[in-house]
């Protein structure tokens, strides 16, 4: 990841038409609560899409369930739900949430959902 310009969009796109997959990723913030990443995937003959990624892990401990986590965790899913992110449950007790949105915001998403998580879990 490049500290400097982590959201620019014509590295992220340009690694995506030389990827196997046409797809590209960057992981931009975690710890053990969530992950929160930016991508784009080519699927010709549409424009590129972008899009942020959103991983909430349900049970970090994988022990005991902790009931404010979880509490936490339904609070950011709902919030992201009225945003208009897709969750679908994955393994490993977590929910992906993702939302398309166009380069020029993807920076400004960003930061929204780094703001929500770092106040949710923070």
């Amino acid at each position: 990841m490049n500290k400097t310009k982590p959201l620019d969009t014509a590295e992220i796109l340009k690694e995506a038409k030389t990827s196997e997959h046409g797809e590209a990723y960057r992981t931009l913030d975690k710890n053990q609560n969530f992950r929160i990443g930016v991508g784009v995937r080519l699927t010709p003959p549409n424009p590129p899409s972008f899009f942020v990624e959103i991983l909430i892990y349900l049970c970090p401990s994988f022990r005991n369930a902790d009931l404010t986590v979880l509490e936490k965790s339904l609070t950011c899913l709902k919030e992201l739900k009225a945003k208009n992110y897709t969750l679908t449950c994955q393994d490993g007790n977590c929910v992906s949430c993702e939302a398309t949105v166009d380069s020029e915001s993807l920076a400004e998403e960003y930061g929204k959902v780094k703001a929500l998580m770092n106040a949710s879990f923070g």
